[in-house]
């Protein structure tokens, strides 16, 4: 199992959840594989964790800062234009497919709800992790400090690489994004900007009121890791999608 799915240790502690970020060979790109072929695969991950999920939810993706949540009357419903998701039903495992892009688990343990969200550079602009949290503060009661957060494997600092017009978006909505950013000239005239997403997030969920403690940050680019995970910046419109997954047991 360990060959096919990353797993963060700080959701070890927690039987309860079921939470899996998978590798390659594993494919969930629509665009690529068959539904029949996805839906294999969620038999497989429910396999391998030994767990039959009463429902598995995902939504149509469109790099928004929308978050809905999973409840009875939504429970068969599609989603769509909505990146992160939200639930307190047991036995629902929440999804997100990526590709470079940051899958973020947030759990807490004390009110038993979850998160999955789908935060590419346009999502981190418009800090869907902190609508998010602010949603399972409204509508579950939950307290910052107690959320669990978890960044996945997705595109470092190292090969973030964007021109001035997305920095300077970026500088406009975090004037102090440079504390983020390192600089490379290219051909000693044009400057590229290498914007660290990953350390930005956190520093939003510490904002939130997150403790430090709770929150682990994957260590992978999946850009520099390709053979091992789907990546758009390595393979472009050939790259396949990794797979998220969380899930509260009953």
């Amino acid at each position: 199992m360990q060959d096919k799915y990353y797993q963060f240790t700080i959701l070890k502690k927690y039987p309860q959840i079921i939470q899996v970020y998978t590798k390659k060979p594993i494919n969930v790109n629509l665009n690529q594989v068959t539904k029949k072929k996805r839906d294999t695969i969620y038999q497989t991950i429910a396999k391998d964790q030994n767990y039959q999920f009463k429902k598995i939810k995902s939504s149509y993706q469109t790099h928004s800062s929308n978050v809905v949540i999973i409840n009875q009357e939504n429970l068969d419903t599609e989603i769509i234009d909505c990146d992160a998701l939200i639930t307190n039903l047991k036995g629902v495992a929440l999804t997100m497919t990526t590709a470079d892009c940051q899958s973020i688990f947030l759990y807490d343990p004390i009110n038993e709800v979850i998160a999955n969200i789908h935060s590419g550079w346009k999502g981190t602009l418009n800090t869907i992790v902190l609508n998010t949290i602010n949603l399972m503060q409204d509508k579950f009661n939950s307290n910052p400090q107690d959320i669990i957060a978890c960044i996945s494997p997705s595109i470092g600092k190292c090969c973030f690489e964007v021109d001035e017009d997305v920095y300077l978006l970026f500088k406009e909505k975090f004037p102090f994004i440079d504390d983020f950013t390192e600089n490379k000239k290219i051909n000693n005239s044009l400057i590229k900007y290498y914007i660290d997403t990953k350390e930005l997030n956190k520093y939003l969920l510490i904002k939130a009121g997150l403790k430090e403690d709770n929150i682990e940050i994957s260590p992978i680019c999946t850009k520099c890791e390709y053979n091992t995970y789907h990546s758009y910046r390595a393979s472009k419109n050939e790259s396949g999608r990794n797979l998220s997954l969380i899930a509260l047991k009953e």
